[in-house]
């Protein structure tokens, strides 16, 4: 998704930011079941969602990655 934001000394510019779903959380979670995402998503610890639309929330790519790096790396590749 591109997104347009003030940079200095230009009146906007375009970054990428990658969202992820519930679905995709899951996956990178190992699987877990839907409402094991939704327990997790509703820790007062997890990133707070970017969005709220209509077909659920989304977060940062980012966020996730790195809450999953804090919380459980043993789910980490690296």
């Amino acid at each position: 998704m591109l997104t347009r934001v003030k940079s200095p000394g230009q009146l906007f510019s375009v970054r990428r930011m990658e969202l992820v779903g519930a679905h995709e959380i899951r996956v990178m979670l190992g699987g877990i079941s839907k409402q094991r995402v939704y327990v997790i998503t509703s820790h007062r610890n997890f990133p707070d969602p970017v969005a709220d639309l209509m077909q659920g929330k989304v977060w940062r790519k980012a966020d996730v990655e790195a809450w999953i790096r804090e919380h459980r790396p043993e789910l980490t590749t690296g």
